[in-house]
């Protein structure tokens, strides 16, 4: 609101104490840096390059399936074929272990790479898949032939890791 009504510096500070707030879920920290970021305030050193969340994209019958998970220990899945599933924080257990492992391989594949820079990603042609790292420095991410990223090391690492929280996801959706 104080963007839109002219006072960028109010607005600016807004999303400092967002983005820096404890406890607040990972997607409101992004969206806060997101908007920072497009206002020209970049974060700090200490924070810019920290994984706060993972987005893989892969192909399935001529579209994609879509999941993504976060430092809170939340996740979504979205289905190619529509179908949706979401996870909130819970207790430590198998869900939120291999979302902190997912966490943990996204950290070194994006240390490994810069952030994107442009405004939106390239499109996504249907036989590809995306891996991406979502940091308050905005996202970092790779894409292409599926097979190829899967052969990758760090990208197939990241997709094994991420296949790990779909299979508790559907699982657990269905039981």
């Amino acid at each position: 609101m104080h963007y839109r009504t002219g006072d960028p510096d109010q607005a600016v500070h807004v999303w400092q104490e967002i983005a820096l707030a404890e406890g607040l879920g990972s997607r409101h920290t992004l969206q806060a840096w997101h908007f920072m970021r497009q206002a020209g305030h970049l974060p700090p050193a200490e924070v810019a390059e920290l994984v706060l969340g993972a987005v893989a994209e892969v192909p399935m019958h001529n579209s994609h399936d879509l999941l993504a998970a976060y430092q809170d220990k939340t996740a979504e899945y979205i289905n190619h074929s529509g179908r949706a599933a979401a996870w909130g924080s819970g207790p430590d257990g198998p869900k939120e272990a291999a979302v902190s492992h997912w966490l943990a391989v996204t950290q070194t594949m994006a240390n490994s790479i810069g952030p994107w820079d442009e405004t939106n990603l390239p499109q996504l042609p249907a036989g590809h898949a995306r891996v991406a790292a979502l940091t308050p420095n905005g996202p970092y991410f790779g894409q292409g032939p599926a097979a190829l990223l899967s052969a990758d090391p760090k990208a197939g690492s990241f997709l094994g890791a991420a296949t790990r929280v779909m299979q508790l996801m559907v699982d657990s959706a269905t039981h």
